[in-house]
């Protein structure tokens, strides 16, 4: 009776000290994962707050680079450094303002402490692509020629031109009245108003393909947008992302086009940086369009223009052996790009083109922050305004 109790006793002793263990060792494995919640919060706000830093920077950048003078071609390292402890960030002011592009690299918060954190920022103009917004009835005088030049240089055959500027335009006005051959001297097409989208539109095997939907009637934000746009959405969206429009065809006959998006971007100011655009863009700009005389057509200043922007100043009086007061590099002006292409290269740019060009970044621009500590990274994507010294956001995306 006595051993039985004993080993009652014993069981139960080793059942309490089972129970006890996974007790502490619960409670060891809840406090080690809290432990580790804890450092990835404390990490968490450590990243937040390097963007935060991050984003400072960008905007002590973007408020001064326009007032920062050129770096003198005789400068030492001494002076360099004398700069840098006067202005920490004027490289980078210089970047944007000469090359549109201006890039930190990764900043430690203390060099002393590796696992301080980094931060990095990248600011790029957009004054690179035409604001679709501003190419409207409304808009600028020379809409409809910067839309032929469009069309054409993306080879979208000539009978769906004014479907699609009238479709557009009909999207961008306020009015219910249809738009009709605004091209003339081409195929005749008609846009289309809330009547037009109020009807299911179903493809040929009677699926669904668009809802019902009304004219946006102002500034669209967004480039999707087009996709619902009548002449725009025909033959599965092909003008907007390029590609075949007939590929039922015979190889011999089938079309090709670019994609109209690579010339358009939302926001700016209807003008392009003549110093950044791809070639492109600038061949659809009206007085550089002018191929009225085969010796001066658009092919010629467009590449004249990239010759020169090409070259430094200091490379080009290397190769050339010209004296320093001769001008290479970026165009200062309307009156400085025209000299320069018709004294130098022989070809005339039509006075209507500086009503669509820029010498420098003005006002809107991409910024990309970059935090990271510890293995964890915060990513910000922004689209910034800069107007009378102040730094306005239209957008931000935090960890796209």
């Amino acid at each position: 009776m006595c051993r039985n109790r004993a080993g009652s006793a014993l069981v139960t002793v080793i059942w309490v000290i089972a129970v006890l263990s996974l007790i502490v060792m619960n409670f060891a494995a809840e406090s080690k994962l809290q432990a580790s919640v804890n450092r990835h919060t404390s990490e968490r706000v450590r990243v937040n707050s390097l963007t935060d830093a991050g984003r400072v920077v960008a905007e002590v950048i973007l408020t001064d680079y326009q007032d920062v003078s050129e770096a003198p071609e005789d400068q030492t390292l001494d002076d360099m450094e004398e700069e840098f402890q006067k202005d920490r960030w004027i490289q980078e002011k210089r970047a944007l303002k000469g090359s549109s592009v201006a890039e930190t690299g990764a900043i430690a918060i203390d060099p002393q402490d590796p696992y301080s954190g980094t931060f990095s920022v990248r600011i790029e103009a957009k004054e690179t692509k035409l604001n679709i917004n501003t190419l409207w009835s409304g808009g600028n005088q020379n809409w409809l020629e910067i839309w032929e030049n469009i069309l054409a240089a993306c080879n979208v055959p000539e009978e769906y031109w004014n479907e699609i500027v009238c479709s557009w335009n009909d999207w961008r006005d306020s009015d219910e009245a249809v738009s009709q051959d605004l091209l003339n001297d081409y195929p005749r097409g008609e846009g289309g108003e809330s009547e037009y989208y109020r009807e299911e539109l179903k493809s040929e095997d009677g699926e669904k393909e668009f809802s019902p939907c009304k004219p946006r009637n102002g500034e669209i934000s967004d480039l999707k947008e087009l996709a619902m746009v009548k002449g725009f959405r025909e033959h599965n969206g092909v003008f907007l992302t390029g590609g075949v429009i007939n590929p039922e065809a015979k190889e011999e006959d089938r079309i090709t086009v670019k994609s109209l998006l690579s010339f358009f971007d939302v926001i700016g100011t209807g003008k392009v940086n003549v110093n950044t655009a791809q070639p492109e863009i600038l061949m659809v700009i009206p007085g550089i369009t002018d191929d009225s005389d085969s010796d001066n057509d658009c092919t010629n200043i467009v590449q004249a223009i990239l010759d020169y922007r090409s070259e430094s100043s200091a490379a080009a009086i290397q190769d050339s052996g010209l004296s320093k007061d001769e001008d290479y590099g970026s165009f200062k002006d309307f009156s400085d790009l025209q000299s320069r292409i018709r004294d130098k290269a022989g070809y005339e740019i039509g006075n209507e083109a500086a009503n669509y060009l820029i010498y420098a970044p003005e006002r809107f621009f991409d910024i990309t922050i970059v935090g990271s500590s510890a293995g964890i990274t915060h990513t910000v994507k922004a689209v910034a305004m800069v107007q009378d010294g102040k730094v306005r956001y239209i957008r931000w995306q935090e960890d796209p």
